[in-house]
């Protein structure tokens, strides 16, 4: 088989069988962080979960912003701790060819956010309230899922996407609104 007929091929099994489908792809590598919430950071890490959580706290007067604190130390620090426990290989669209071939056993969108979503609830939180978006919905190619955290009392439009999946264990956050991605809520019950 000629090299050509072989690069085709393995580009076919790609888009085939991977979800999730981004056009921003992996720019950093995981940290190697443990998933503890409390602990030394590197100076990239601090100035990340500051960022996130300015835009939390900007969601509403009303949220707390040692919470907003808690969220951004937890989706920063816990994005990187699972691209470490998948063992992740870079891009996150390569990493769920090897998902679906078996070569991986999680890794794929709705693990990150499954497992994100799990450490988030843990924080209980008081100002905030947690959704399970969700885009292109059924679609084999490009489903995509992701936790999208709100202030309390405000709609999931109104929120923001934590997307660890995106950029291969660097958290991604976006309000929903601004995304390319048409995010729509999946419902609790479907959780």
């Amino acid at each position: 088989m000629n090299v050509k007929l072989k690069y085709l091929l393995l580009m076919l099994m790609v888009a085939l069988l991977s979800a999730c489908l981004s056009a921003h792809q992996s720019r950093q590598a995981a940290s190697g962080h443990d998933p503890e919430v409390t602990g030394p950071q590197a100076p990239s890490d601090r100035a990340t979960i500051a960022a996130l959580q300015n835009d939390l706290a900007d969601l509403d007067a009303g949220t707390d912003a040692a919470e907003a604190g808690k969220v951004a130390q937890t989706a920063v620090r816990y994005s990187f701790y699972l691209a470490e426990q998948y063992e992740l290989v870079r891009p996150a669209v390569f990493h769920n060819v090897l998902v679906r071939i078996g070569l991986k056993e999680r890794g794929l969108c709705h693990h990150w956010a499954t497992d994100l979503m799990e450490q988030l609830e843990l924080l209980n939180l008081r100002t905030y309230q947690l959704y399970w978006g969700v885009a292109y919905r059924g679609s084999e190619l490009r489903e995509h899922n992701s936790v999208v955290i709100a202030a309390r009392g405000q709609r999931f439009e109104e929120g923001i996407v934590l997307d660890p999946w995106r950029n291969s264990g660097a958290l991604h956050w976006v309000p929903v609104k601004k995304d390319t991605y048409p995010w729509q809520p999946r419902p609790r019950h479907e959780w």
